[in-house]
Formats: C-alpha cells, sequence, structure tokens
C-alpha cells in the first residue's frame, strides 16, 4: 500500500511539473528544453503511470466514477490552451501539430477530471 501511495503521489507531482514545463516552454521556447529533455521526463511519467496500475491491480483497488465540477474557469483554460499550443507549433508540420495538440489537450482533460472531480 505504501508503494502505491508513493507512486500516486509521485505521479501528482510529475503531471504538475510535466503541465509547468509546457506552459513555459510554449510561452519561452527554448528555456526548458535548453536543459530538460521532454522525451525523458514523458518517459518518466509513462513509466510511473503504469506502476501505479500495476500496482493497483495487484492490491485490487477499485474506484468509483466521480463526477465533474462545473467551473466557470473552463472556457478561460480551453482559450489559454489553444492559444499556448498554436504559439508553439508554428514551425511544426499539419500532420505533427495535429498529433501534438490531440495528446496535449487529452493530457489536459485528464488532468481537469483529477483535480477538478467531485469527490463522492
Amino acid at each position: 500500500m505504501l508503494s502505491y501511495k508513493l507512486l500516486h503521489d509521485g505521479l501528482y507531482i510529475l503531471f504538475f511539473a510535466f503541465t509547468a514545463i509546457l506552459i513555459s516552454e510554449s510561452l519561452l521556447p527554448g528555456i526548458v528544453t535548453s536543459h530538460l529533455s521532454l522525451t525523458k521526463l514523458t518517459i518518466t511519467l509513462l513509466t510511473i503511470l503504469v506502476g501505479t496500475i500495476a500496482v493497483g491491480k495487484k492490491l485490487e483497488m477499485n474506484f468509483s466514477r466521480v463526477r465533474l465540477i462545473k467551473t466557470k474557469l473552463l472556457p478561460i483554460l480551453i482559450i489559454f490552451s489553444f492559444l499556448l499550443i498554436g504559439n508553439s507549433l508554428l514551425k511544426f508540420e499539419l500532420w505533427e501539430n495535429i498529433i501534438i495538440t490531440i495528446l496535449t489537450l487529452f493530457s489536459l482533460a485528464l488532468f481537469y477530471y483529477l483535480f477538478f472531480s467531485e469527490k463522492d
């Protein structure tokens, strides 16, 4: 149970770090990626996610569905996200833009579900 809690906390911390790095990289391109590798961070994030899922299944943990809280902040976050994503993808090809945008919006939706959902 301790390993599950540590993996879960590590997942939250890395997800916050990944989000902050994406935002800072969108505002000032090249600042973060000159010092950190986003590929290594993404692989670490996915490894911890897989580890958390594996330990959770081994402990037979089940969770009920969560309901989303309706906030007025969501449209502002969506517009801000589209502006940052559009600014950061100006030099990529169209197919690369589509893939990166879909993956980033999926990550943002996951972030929203994890942190702004009501607890039953």
